[in-house]
């Protein structure tokens, strides 16, 4: 009997769209390069065209050609804001917010925590009724009663 072995086949060369990284992090934020640069292209280009024609049209009906250049600016700055609200709704956030499925394996670790403590975890009805909402609204109002009724194995109330 004999075994022929073959070299695992190998994964191709990576492209030069693979060896970019895709997105970037700007101030704490993280963006799409190719969003990006179009973005700025665009308010660039709606910025300079309304204040270039912003300032001709001033400047051929307002006598005071400082004034008629304080308009033209207000104009373009009006226009960065513009071209920030277009390119906010042609290049939407690409944010996927996935929940770890093992987060409720954390919660219950924090629950059985603060059973195990001094003072135990307390009785859910002694809650004021603002943080019973906050605890409903995030999903953990029904974790807390879960573990009330539960007595803990090592130390907490009884």
């Amino acid at each position: 009997m004999s075994i022929e072995s073959q070299p695992a086949p190998q994964a191709p060369p990576p492209t030069d769209d693979q060896t970019r990284p895709r997105y970037l992090e700007v101030w704490g934020d993280t963006v799409d390069g190719r969003d990006l640069a179009a973005s700025v292209v665009i308010g660039i280009v709606v910025s300079v065209c309304a204040l270039l024609g912003a300032t001709a049209l001033f400047n051929s009906f307002v006598t005071d050609s400082s004034l008629a250049e304080a308009y033209a600016l207000l104009v373009g700055i009006a226009a960065c804001l513009v071209a920030g609200v277009v390119s906010g709704k042609l290049f939407r956030p690409k944010r996927n917010i996935a929940v770890d499925s093992s987060e409720g394996d954390t919660v219950g670790d924090v629950i059985r925590v603060l059973q195990e403590e001094r003072q135990g975890l307390g009785s859910v009805s002694d809650l004021p009724a603002q943080t019973v909402r906050e605890l409903k609204e995030l999903d953990l109002y029904d974790r807390f009663v879960e573990a009330e009724t539960q007595t803990p194995e090592t130390g907490g109330r009884s």
